[in-house]
């Protein structure tokens, strides 16, 4: 096997296993709250700007909308947003 395809040189797992370490970091704090780490950037998108449409969320994260509208349903059920057609605000 070629070196340079080795797991170890690939920039990209090193920036993988950096986001996972950094998530798992992130886990004690946000599970005392109830939230996930999803979660919280969302949380994070709303203080910044609250009210916002669905899309300006999705965009901000650079998620696709069928990905965050499910996450923003899960959170408004557990109380800690509010959705109005097309928006989503933190209580």
């Amino acid at each position: 096997m070629k070196e340079q395809f080795r797991l170890d040189n690939q920039l990209c797992f090193r920036l993988y296993t950096a986001s996972r370490l950094l998530t798992q970091a992130y886990h004690p704090l946000l599970s005392e709250h109830g939230l996930t780490y999803p979660q919280y950037l969302v949380l994070m998108v709303l203080w910044e700007n609250d009210a916002q449409p669905v899309n300006d969320i999705a965009k901000r994260l650079m998620l696709e909308t069928n990905t965050v509208t499910p996450l923003l349903k899960r959170m408004e059920q557990q109380g800690i947003l509010v959705r109005s057609k097309g928006s989503a605000a933190a209580r």
